[in-house]
């Protein structure tokens, strides 16, 4: 390969430096690196605006239908005032930290089963055949219809007649509706009280205002009536529990006190303390009298013997003393066992007594407290109306909800789009992506194959022919001090752009000096088809010496310093003929004949022509379409010329969109193309 080739550092920096930097240059600050996320965010939500604003559309009519659609809710609202319950002779005015719960308790009250229970019951719902209509939500078609006529008075469709009359069910059937609409009414009860007052609010949500209404007023009238029943059956309770204790109270006092009575007229006790003070007495008495038999038994024995008379007299005496006294004591004996009996009967009659007394003043309590309790007070403070306006659906709110978030999703999936999309949107990108530093890019053109192959020639002050001149200054300043004199253009696959890159270059070229086009795309040959010339010999037949240089080489009709060689006849081996030493001895020779030479070639992925003519050239110039070529296979590509030790000079964007694009995208970089142009009218003007 010519040492002209190997690039010199200093240039390179130089052109990455022209170019706004490469995959060497010094990182942006985090202010530009958030300037250039914000660039891209704009430029994605405008590459996508038709496509997001279609969403966001999509988003408000749906929203339109379904706020239309929807059945109106309606919330009637009761304000009452609950306090606790206090006696008469209560202290109300004690601060209870507990009585957050009493409240609680009376939410919960008013949200219970049995409340709703006595509102079907006292509107007798379960028998209204109209009550269906008020609860029901009506379909979407009738939703619609009312809306229309809402709107424009215009009625289509004619409101069905509800009847008022009852209806006769069985006592299944009646069971079963009086649970669903106890159902219904407990999920559109909600409650709801103020920290600082004692006021609470009860709110009835129905599609109906009017049957709102009607269902907040009878649930504060059922909650009122369920506290009052609930008040007196519990008196009634405790008073039938204290009457059944007192009553068998009794029965038992009375019992006690009879067989205390009983035992007392038995047992001859019915003076009994009387008794006793007179068993005592005897019993002294008789101890007295066998104390001084005992004396005067032992005196006489100190005088007499034995069986003196008046020994005996005086033994005998003491003997019946003694037994009077032993009588007397086993007869108090007797009589104690009675006085214990006779006191643990005493004490039945008094614990009977106590407990009577206790039930009976319990029982004088509690009516006493039933006659001058109150019942948690609740009385109603502003009585509920039907509603004038519903709650549910806030249309304003659910269209602006579904507009952003047709918006978003259209948004999200334009975000998703980008990230899916592999192939290369800027110049910027294609640099990051694959590291190496771009010449340049171009505009697309439209379909006109010729008009742009050939753009260069006709409009040099345009901005396609500006990025040209570009594209032919970044080369050159790729290698300062031996500018390439032979440059391939090829690419990762096919119509990516590259023959027009070529066709355009060399006619830029062709202003500084003498320039030879080269087409050296030996399968799919493209500038024969674009540049018409004289005679159908091309390089193929010059390789394999059929003709000389002179048979094969044409003068461009337009430019006079741009040759055209075309490729010629159809070779069954391209690849074999650009590798042989006879391709390599023309082009060294082609070298001292052109100052300049550009050469189309195949692409890098289906054929191998690129790496061989790579190595012959200065320069490799490598084709990238925008919003078609892949990340993959432009790095394959570039893989590939590597393993062969093929550099990419730099790469070249084409086919880019800039009207589609935000000037910003593409940092400015046809800024000075459409100045040049209006610059050149108005010299035209003058």
């Amino acid at each position: 390969m010519n040492s002209n080739v190997s690039a010199n550092l200093s240039a390179e920096d130089t052109v990455k430096e022209f170019f706004g930097g490469g995959a060497g240059a010094a990182t942006t600050s985090d202010s530009d690196a958030l300037s250039v996320s914000l660039a891209n965010l704009w430029q994605t939500i405008h590459e996508n605006r038709w496509g997001i604003i279609l969403f966001m559309i999509a988003g408000c009519l749906a929203g339109v239908f379904k706020a239309v659609s929807e059945t109106p809710v309606y919330q009637a609202r009761l304000t009452m005032a609950v306090e606790p319950s206090s006696s008469r002779g209560g202290q109300s005015n004690v601060f209870d930290p507990f009585a957050y719960r009493f409240y609680e308790t009376q939410y919960e009250l008013l949200k219970s089963r049995s409340v709703a229970e006595r509102v079907v019951d006292q509107l007798q719902l379960v028998e209204r055949e109209s009550v269906q209509s008020l609860l029901l939500s009506p379909s979407i078609f009738r939703s619609l219809t009312r809306e229309f006529t809402r709107l424009t008075g215009i009625s289509l469709v004619d409101e069905p007649k509800v009847p008022q009359t009852k209806i006769d069910l069985t006592a299944k059937e009646k069971e079963q509706k009086r649970r669903w609409l106890t159902g219904i009414i407990q999920s559109g009860v909600s409650v709801s009280g103020g920290e600082k007052t004692n006021l609470v609010q009860v709110s009835f949500r129905s599609i109906n205002p009017d049957f709102a209404a009607e269902i907040a007023n009878e649930l504060v009238s059922a909650y009122i009536d369920l506290g009052l029943d609930s008040q007196l059956s519990r008196s009634q309770q405790t008073t039938q529990w204290l009457s059944q204790r007192i009553d068998g109270l009794k029965v038992s006092l009375d019992q006690a006190q009879s067989n205390l009575q009983r035992f007392l007229v038995e047992e001859n006790l019915l003076d009994s303390s009387r008794s006793a003070q007179i068993t005592t007495s005897e019993l002294q008495t008789l101890n007295a009298e066998y104390n001084g038999a005992r004396a005067k038994l032992d005196e006489l024995a100190k005088r007499y013997g034995a069986r003196h008379p008046k020994i005996t007299e005086a033994r005998a005496e003491m003997l019946a003393a003694k037994q009077r006294l032993d009588s007397k004591s086993r007869s108090i004996s007797s009589s104690r066992e009675k006085q214990v009996e006779l006191a643990r009967l005493e004490r039945d009659v008094q614990v009977n007594q106590e407990l009577y007394e206790a039930f009976l003043a319990k029982f004088k309590e509690a009516d006493i407290s039933a006659s001058g309790s109150q019942v948690a007070s609740a009385r109603i403070v502003d009585r509920a109306l039907p509603p004038s306006g519903p709650i549910y659906p806030q249309k304003n709110r659910i269209i602006v909800m579904w507009t952003l978030g047709g918006l978003m999703f259209g948004i999200m999936l334009a975000f998703l789009r980008q990230q899916l999309d592999s192939t290369f949107k800027t110049g910027r990108m294609l640099e990051e992506k694959l590291g190496l530093p771009l010449f340049g890019i171009l505009q697309s053109l439209g379909k006109d194959t010729k008009a742009v192959e050939r753009h260069y020639l006709d409009n040099k002050r345009s901005v396609f022919s500006e990025s040209i001149n570009h594209i032919r200054t970044g080369i050159t300043y790729s290698n300062v001090d031996n500018p390439p004199h032979v440059m391939v253009v090829t690419s990762s696959v096919q119509s990516e752009g590259k023959t027009t890159l070529a066709s355009n270059l060399a006619l830029s070229y062709a202003q500084q000096g003498k320039t030879l086009l080269i087409d050296a795309d030996l399968r799919r040959p493209r500038i024969k088809h674009i540049i018409e010339t004289d005679t159908p010999y091309g390089l193929v037949d010059y390789v394999a010496g059929m003709v000389e240089l002179s048979d094969c080489i044409r003068q461009d009709k337009d430019e006079k310093n741009l040759f055209i060689l075309n490729s010629g006849t159809t070779p069954p081996n391209p690849l074999e003929l650009l590798a042989s030493d006879r391709f390599r001895q023309i082009l060294q020779d082609l070298r001292g004949r052109f100052e300049h030479i550009i050469i189309d070639t195949a692409p890098v992925l289906p054929a191998s022509d690129a790496v061989v003519l790579g190595r012959l050239s200065d320069a490799l110039l490598m084709v990238v379409q925008s919003d078609k070529t892949t990340f993959h296979m432009a790095r394959d590509a570039v893989k590939r010329l590597n393993a062969s030790r093929v550099p990419v000079a730099g790469l070249i964007l084409t086919q880019a969109n800039i009207k589609k694009a935000h000037s910003s995208y593409y940092g400015g970089y046809y800024g000075y193309g459409a100045y040049a142009y209006v610059e050149d009218s108005a010299a035209k003007e003058s």
